[in-house]
């Protein structure tokens, strides 16, 4: 009986250790819809995971991305139970047209948010920019631990550098689409 025991509890162990949620990032999807510069398109991130604060997971209650001119103005996709703002940055081009954009979902309830290890898509609808080039969109995930205390997950580094993380962020590179050019026709 120990003997089937202990091989139940391996198993187990093994089992749970192979679905828990990886320290993942926020990934880029466009789902077949064109990279293609100069052209309408959509493009979802993708989370993976909530935050950790002494050992214990946080659902995600407030996600964010900072959208740039090349990717053109943001037309954010519905999702029940998140309230939706899109907010130009206050820095401008010669053009006088915002730099950014900063996309923010947030949980109506707590019932609302993420859960930690649920993979959930937050889309856009964009128009890249006539030069082809690769476009990064620095995301932020909040999530709230006990007594309100915010954690984040800065999903931020765009020039391939590393930072620690802290008792209450965990920093990681930014998600990035590559565009394309026109096919030519001839």
């Amino acid at each position: 009986m120990k003997k089937a025991l202990a091989v139940f509890g391996i198993s187990i162990s093994l089992l749970t250790g192979s679905i828990l949620p990886a320290s993942a990032h926020v990934s880029s999807q466009s789902k077949g819809f064109t990279l293609v510069a100069g052209q309408s398109s959509r493009l979802w991130l993708s989370l993976g995971h909530g935050c950790t604060y002494k050992d214990l997971k946080y659902p995600t209650s407030i996600f964010k991305v900072v959208v740039p001119a090349s990717a053109g103005k943001p037309t954010p996709e519905f999702h029940y139970g998140f309230k939706t703002s899109v907010v130009a940055s206050a820095e401008v081009d010669a053009k006088n047209a915002p730099l950014n954009y900063t996309v923010t979902w947030t949980a109506k309830t707590v019932s609302h948010a993420i859960d930690d290890g649920t993979f959930y898509d937050f889309g856009l609808k964009l128009k890249w920019d006539a030069t082809p080039q690769t476009i990064a969109f620095p995301t932020t995930q909040i999530c709230y631990a006990p007594g309100k205390k915010p954690l984040y997950l800065q999903w931020t580094i765009t020039d391939g550098s590393t930072k620690p993380a802290t008792v209450d962020t965990e920093f990681g590179p930014a998600p990035t689409v590559s565009t394309i050019a026109a096919p030519t026709t001839k």
